[in-house]
């Protein structure tokens, strides 16, 4: 039994570390794809909070056929949608798919960078346990993104979901994901390319 499904067990079992530990794991990313069908981050925030009611009163019947992280983001996306139709807000994502659109020659077929961006190396696990300020800026540079854009780096970044199930999940096309996924990797690598050499150069010329 792996560590998620010992999580699902405690969860049955009313244990309230188990969904201490769930809720931290899934709820940013829970809000961002909220975010991303409604286009107002305040319902976003009420649809994860209803989401994690019906999950914890539907903990008993989840038989596993789909992954619970699945099964999660598909509560509050079907939640979402519901709000969103409900208010009138329904974001159109398809109009925004450029399946043609090139991704440009920064990132490899699997979306990794293919040249890491200047002054990476100094965003170490040392400096972010020093003192969190790159991460804080990193945060920073995420919540700037447009909202489509946070929900899929969220999605793929923390829950490592492949590109078919977000897209299933935003009513968009795969192709149209991983456009937006490169989207966001760019100005986040932009971002902190101008940031860190601006930091360089204030400690050069105080």
């Amino acid at each position: 039994m792996d560590e998620t499904d010992q999580l699902i067990v405690r969860l049955k079992r009313g244990d309230e570390a188990a969904f201490a530990a769930i809720y931290g794991i899934h709820n940013d990313a829970m809000v961002r794809l909220a975010h991303a069908i409604t286009a107002n981050r305040a319902s976003a925030e009420e649809i994860a909070q209803d989401s994690w009611i019906s999950i914890i009163k539907g903990i008993d019947g989840f038989e596993g056929r789909a992954s619970l992280r699945n099964w999660i983001f598909r509560i509050t996306a079907n939640k979402a949608r519901s709000r969103a139709r409900r208010d009138g807000r329904s974001r159109p994502l398809n109009a925004a798919a450029h399946a043609g659109e090139s991704l440009g020659d920064r990132f490899t077929a699997d979306g990794s960078w293919a040249e890491p961006p200047a002054l990476w190396d100094e965003i170490t696990p040392e400096r972010i346990l020093a003192g969190r300020q790159a991460w804080q800026q990193v945060l920073a540079i995420i919540d700037d993104l447009p909202p489509m854009q946070q929900a899929i780096l969220s999605l793929i970044e923390g829950g490592r979901m492949p590109a078919a199930e977000i897209a299933a999940l935003l009513d968009t096309s795969a192709g149209n994901v991983r456009v937006q996924l490169h989207r966001a990797r760019e100005t986040i690598r932009d971002r902190i390319d101008r940031d860190l050499s601006h930091e360089r150069k204030m400690k050069k010329d105080p």
